[in-house]
């Protein structure tokens, strides 16, 4: 897999049937956000999930967005979301007018810890007229966000469990956790509705495109609806409110139809190389690969290499000694409170998320790596 010597991150595996699919798309004259290839990638994607509904969107950001306008977010809510994330979620709230309060997240999952969320719901809210606002800023709270990061699930029973309590609306963001299943149930399909990308270097790729799942009919309706920019006529340009233009074109849904046929041999090769991983860099002092949590079986979307505290280099001093050798590797997402435009944003004893940004790098995860990359990057580790 090594490009000119360089391993790179995560790059796309396109071994499959995406350039007939995209031949079809041009040859039909079928390329834009209409056309047979997306009404199919929808309705495979939904099987593939088990999900009832699929409405597919230009990205994972626009996802995120139509969902939170579908659970009704309006501006001055408030939406509950991890401080360990990639930034996308909290943009797209704060482009429906709300704030983001931080909460921390767990060792095990990477992703929000359900018993600080249920400190935070305990003693920092209160309920009013059948909602829950927050003590401190008196702000409704309308929503949540759990992400799925890096293919592992949160612990989704208890923590659904709680938002139905305390009427919050649960958003999955299972952008990275395609293939993952959190007791036999594939993401996505815990909340009112769930969020995926085909970033290029997701487990699988339409270049770029996102999905919106649900089971629940209406909500299939109105996304559908707001992401073809509400039009309401098929001749006429009628709209009914404001929508958006984020429909996926069809070619790009043609090469997402390769993809997909090919997620159960992805997620098969991405477990088998992290256990190639871990049974060589498990052996090596003050390192480790993490693995799956409890109820979960991971994607392994991407492989995480922890630095125990006191490790005699840092994470970013691992990436330049990688990247000498010509490995890409990355750290873990800055955390959303050190950002310059999230840095007044309440968060909630968020220590466990500092540690995981200092302790966390990605290695090399690509379906395509071999062997001999794998021990590429252990012998770096081994020459330390």
């Amino acid at each position: 897999m090594s490009l000119n010597n360089f391993i790179p991150l995560s790059i796309p595996n396109l071994s499959g049937k995406e350039l007939q699919y995209v031949t079809e798309a041009l040859t039909d004259g079928w390329v834009s956000s209409v056309g047979p290839h997306v009404d199919k990638f929808e309705k495979e994607f939904a099987a593939y999930n088990g999900s009832s509904y699929a409405i597919a969107c230009m990205n994972g950001t626009a996802a995120i967005h139509v969902s939170l306008i579908i659970c009704g977010v309006k501006p001055n809510d408030e939406v509950l979301a991890p401080n360990l994330t990639f930034v996308a979620p909290l943009n797209a709230i704060s482009y429906c007018g709300a704030f983001p309060v931080l909460l921390d997240s767990d060792w095990s999952t990477f992703g929000i810890d359900v018993d600080k969320l249920e400190s935070f719901l305990k003693n920092e809210t209160f309920e009013k007229d059948g909602f829950t606002y927050n003590k401190t800023s008196k702000r409704r709270i309308k929503a949540i966000i759990p992400m799925h990061s890096l293919g592992y699930s949160v612990e989704m029973d208890p923590l659904m469990l709680l938002c139905e309590k305390y009427n919050i609306d649960v958003i999955e963001d299972a952008t990275e956790s395609l293939g993952t299943e959190y007791k036999g149930k594939k993401t996505g399909n815990s909340g009112k509705l769930g969020c995926f990308s085909f970033n290029g270097n997701k487990i699988m790729t339409t270049g770029g495109g996102g999905m919106i799942v649900t089971n629940n009919s209406e909500y299939a309706k109105l996304a559908k609806h707001l992401t073809t920019t509400a039009k309401t006529d098929p001749i006429e340009y009628d709209h009914d409110s404001v929508g958006y233009n984020y429909r996926l074109v069809n070619v790009l849904a043609a090469i997402g139809l390769g993809q997909l046929e090919q997620m159960d041999d992805f997620v098969r090769i991405k477990r088998a190389n992290l256990l190639k991983y871990k049974s060589k860099i498990d052996i090596l002092d003050g390192l480790s690969i993490h693995t799956e949590p409890k109820n979960t079986t991971s994607n392994y979307w991407m492989y995480s290499l922890v630095l125990e505290k006191g490790y005699k280099h840092t994470v970013r001093q691992l990436v330049d000694i990688f990247s000498e050798n010509k490995i890409q590797t990355r750290p873990i997402w800055k955390l959303m409170n050190s950002l310059p435009m999230y840095a007044s944003c309440q968060s909630y004893h968020c220590d466990i998320s500092l540690e995981i940004y200092n302790q966390v790098l990605s290695i090399p995860c690509s379906t395509s790596l071999t062997d001999a990359d794998i021990d590429r990057v252990v012998n770096v580790l081994k020459s330390l």
